[in-house]
This record gives C-alpha cells, structure tokens and sequence, in this order.
C-alpha cells in the first residue's frame, strides 16, 4: 500500500484520524476509540485535505462526475462501460435528475478518460478530473492496480470514488481509506462461492488455477488456497499471467493442461480471458471457470465455441437472456437503450449494462443523502439497506454497514452456459458480512 507523507505527518493523532476516515493509508489508533468515534460519524472532514463539500455541482444543480477507464489496448473490452455510464446520465436527466433529499433535482454530467489500463497513465488522468474538470466524484473507474495508483490522491481530496469497477480485497480496508466503495463484489467472495459449489457438487476434484499476477489475480488464487483446506479438494497447479509483458496465456494454459485437473479456473480478465480459452486443448476437457469481469456477451462471443459450458457467478440479470427481459429492472434499461438508439448487441454485451448499473447506483447515493455533498454521499452508499441498483437479480440482497462490512454484492449464483444464455446452476450463495474476512482482513 501507498503512504502518504501528509498523513505520516498527521499519524500521531488519536483514533479519530482513522475512525472518521479522512484521507490516508497511516491513520493508526486504538481499536475502542475507532469503533466511538465510527458511530458517531463514519465520514468525518476534519483531516481532508481543502475539502470541498459542493465541488462539481453547478449553479444549475448539475453535478459532473468522471471515470477513467481502458478505452483502447488489451483491456478496451471495458470500454462500454462508460457507455453505459453515459446512458443513464441522459436516461436520468430525461427524467428531470434525481430527486434529492433537499427537495432539488440533479442532473448529471459526466467526463471521461482513457489510460489504457495503464497505472502509470491513470493518476494525470484522475488529477485532470480533479483538478481540471471539477468532478464532484468519481463512478466506476475500472482496474484494481489502476484504481490503487490513484486511490491515495482522491483518498486525500476526499474525492467519493464510488462503484469502483474491480472486486479486490483492497477495497475492504475502510479503516484507512472511506471516500472509495466498489462497485463489483469482492474477488474473493467471487472464488469462496465457487468453491462452496465445487464442495457440494465436485468435492474430489483438482483445481488447476489461471491467475493474472497482480492484486486482482492472487485474490483469486489466496481464496482458493483457503477453502481447498480441510477438503478433498485439491489444487493441482497454478500459473501466473502477466497481460503487460506475456502477449497470451497460452504458455500458462499449456502446462496447466498437464495437470490434467478436473477443474480450470480462468482468474484473469480483459481480452486474454475470452481470447485465452481458445487455447485449452482439444484433449484437456476440464470444467472450466471464468471470473465474473469474463462473464458478459461480448466476452462469451469473443470465446465461440469455447464458451459453451463455461461457469461463472452472477448477481445481475443477462440483459441477452430473453427469460428474464420482462423484469422490470430489466425492461427499464432495455427500453431506455433503444430509445437513444444503442445498438442490441451493445446493450446485451453484458459490460453496459454494468456501466449504467454504478450510474443508478450514484444516483441512489444522491437520492437517500442528507445533503448533496461529497461527505453525505459518500456516508449514504456505505450505508444501504436492501438497495438494488441497476440489473441486480431479486434474489441478491444490497447491504452495506460502514467498516464493517462495505461490500453491496455479497449474494452471488453460479452459472452455466448453455448456448447464448447463462443458467442458474445452484440458488444463490449469500456470504452476506463475510468478504472482509473472506478476503482476510
């Protein structure tokens, strides 16, 4: 983890540094004091560097917010989510905004930014935003080592940074840092829930594991460790993936294929996902497992023939699977789509449609705020009670509880593709209050 040397400065203080969150990784105190000063207010400003409570929102009761994300190279597949980020702000505002707390309406406006998921790019793109453009927050910046090169400078502006579009366990330390909250569930949640499955349906199997070697990846791979112990389970081998300097998985994947394992689980993401599973080989016939960030239309599309039978965990409607399109949540986001003209094959992607859900999920925030300041937003969505956002299933239950538990997405349901559509393989597995120690913090 980054330090700050403006909080090593500030480290002496007592726990209300890290109890009221202000803006560093160094805020340390006693445990008794952080849980006092927590229930008194879990967003405090009194440590934030200049904060400004109304930054981004105009005479005109627009709030501006930003995301940086992948637009071109190995991870453009995540470019539509910003599209669909782009799609509930001109659905929101055709409906007049959100209707907020103090009786006002807001409407949205939103600035985008490419760094190619490249950290070294991404902290001058969010600086701009900051800096520049006068965002009010930032929704649904895609990346784990992206969003950890920016996280301390946005952690510093007290700057929300909400629905974070990667599920690493990094995102649970609220201790340190409160103005950041993902938006996906944590990675591993994803893989404990996997897991549980394998223990009830294939409880001798051995496990071969694909991992991206970064923070994203080995959350993956740490979960797995743990719940193959005290099990008949067993994990054969694991490889690491490097997407900056291996131009494919394939080597990986060829000598995971040796293992001859019952089980691959593909914990990588971007276009080596769907592109990698191409390189299975044609004798090798594991059951095979892609991570969640795989899992969307355009993705399986990309993998042909490769994607039939494939497994993966769900919390959200497939706006492709024509069995669920008259739910309402479902409905709402199709027509909407149509109505500005976006293409069907954009829309049942599978990756707009996650892009719209932070959309509705900033909303909310706005919505169930005291005020509409960056510390009340920020306080609300670390507080929901049974608030679905987006395309979230039924069966899914939104929670969040401060430091305690910050994670929304917690209920997960494996898949299985069969065809064009994703399947239900089990009911949905809730690891509600549990992703934190899960993750082993």
């Amino acid at each position: 983890m980054k330090r700050s040397s403006h909080f090593r400065t500030i480290a002496v203080l007592a726990v209300a540094a890290l109890a009221v969150g202000a803006c560093s990784s160094d805020k340390k105190t006693s445990t008794s004091a952080t849980t006092a000063a927590s229930a008194a207010k879990f967003i405090d400003t009194s440590l934030c560097k200049d904060y400004q409570p109304t930054a981004g929102i105009s005479a005109d009761k627009t709030i501006k917010i930003g995301t940086v994300l992948p637009e071109t190279g190995n991870f453009s597949i995540y470019k539509p989510l910003a599209d669909g980020l782009a799609m509930y702000v001109k659905y929101i505002n055709g409906k007049g905004g959100i209707k907020a707390a103090d009786g006002n309406n807001y409407k949205l406006e939103l600035a985008r930014e490419n760094d190619e998921y490249d950290p070294a790019k991404t902290l001058a793109k969010v600086q701009k935003l900051v800096s520049q453009d006068k965002i009010f927050a930032m929704v649904g910046q895609v990346g784990t080592e992206t969003g950890l090169a920016s996280r301390d400078t946005l952690d510093q502006a007290c700057v929300p940074s909400i629905a974070v579009a990667t599920g690493s366990t990094e995102w649970g330390k609220t201790q340190q840092y409160r103005w950041l909250i993902a938006g996906l569930p944590s990675y591993a949640t994803e893989a404990h829930t996997f897991m549980e499955y394998l223990k009830k349906n294939k409880p001798n199997a051995t496990i071969a594991v694909l991992y991206q070697n970064d923070d994203f990846g080995k959350a993956y791979l740490d979960r797995i460790k743990k719940d193959v112990e005290g099990t008949q389970l067993k994990v054969a081998d694991s490889q690491p993936y490097d997407p900056a300097t291996e131009p494919t998985a394939e080597a990986k994947i060829v000598t995971l294929a040796k293992s001859k394992a019952d089980v691959l689980f593909f914990g990588i993401g971007g276009l080596p996902c769907p592109l990698g599973l191409k390189f299975i080989p044609a004798d090798w016939k594991p059951m095979t497992y892609v991570s969640i960030v795989c899992s969307g239309g355009t993705a399986m599309k990309l993998a042909g023939a490769k994607a039939e039978g494939l497994y993966s965990t769900q919390a959200t409607y497939d706006p492709s699977n024509p069995d669920t399109a008259s739910k309402p949540q479902v409905k709402e986001y199709l027509d909407a789509g149509a109505a500005q003209g976006i293409s069907t094959s954009d829309l049942n992607g599978g990756i707009v449609s996650v892009g719209w859900g932070f959309g509705a999920l900033f909303a909310k925030a706005v919505e169930t705020a005291k005020t509409v300041t960056r510390a009340d937003v920020m306080d609300a969505v670390y507080h929901l009670k049974n608030s679905p956002f987006g395309l979230i299933r039924d069966d899914v239950h939104v929670n969040t509880n401060g430091v305690d538990d910050p994670w929304g997405i917690e209920d997960l349901a494996v898949i299985h593709r069969e065809g064009t559509k994703w399947v239900d393989s089990a009911p949905v597995i809730s690891s509600e209050g549990k992703s934190n120690s899960l993750a082993g913090l």
